[in-house]
């Protein structure tokens, strides 16, 4: 085993919420994210850092905000073998397509930042969704449709 310490940095982004964190588990999947069985280890508050215990595997450990945006508001960082310690930080970007996702500082993996752009893609047809619905409510609404 070793020890995986993940800093939540500071950012105006995302502030009010807790992250959650989850390793990759091809045995005790809890939930899929991107097409990746994984296990919540914890959470994190804006500015915390905790300090989490992992095998000494290949993995990937993902950060989201919640199940719902899941496959498109998240960041992952590729853990590699071995036993040495590993320490990650990063913070919340102001993105409102992409739900103000967490990101990893230092981030070069070419998968990672295709991820990252996908999610991006997902996360604007999301939000062009929520604004024509929440036009077509609130038209309705006023012209007394909806009463």
């Amino acid at each position: 085993m070793r020890n995986l310490t993940i800093k939540r940095n500071k950012a105006g982004a995302g502030c009010a919420g807790k992250l959650k964190v989850y390793i990759e588990d091809h045995n005790a999947g809890e939930i899929e994210i991107n097409g990746v069985p994984c296990r919540k280890i914890g959470t994190l508050k804006n500015g915390e850092e905790k300090t989490f215990s992992i095998d000494e595997n290949e993995q990937k450990v993902f950060v989201i905000f919640d199940t719902m945006s899941k496959n498109y508001c998240n960041d992952y960082y590729k853990v590699p073998a071995g036993s040495e310690d590993v320490s990650l930080s990063g913070k919340c970007k102001f993105n409102p397509a992409a739900g103000n996702a967490f990101r990893f500082d230092g981030v070069t993996d070419e998968e990672v930042l295709q991820n990252r752009k996908s999610g991006n893609s997902k996360g604007v047809v999301v939000l062009i969704v929520a604004i024509i619905v929440g036009f077509v409510i609130g038209f309705l609404m006023t012209r007394g449709g909806l009463n």
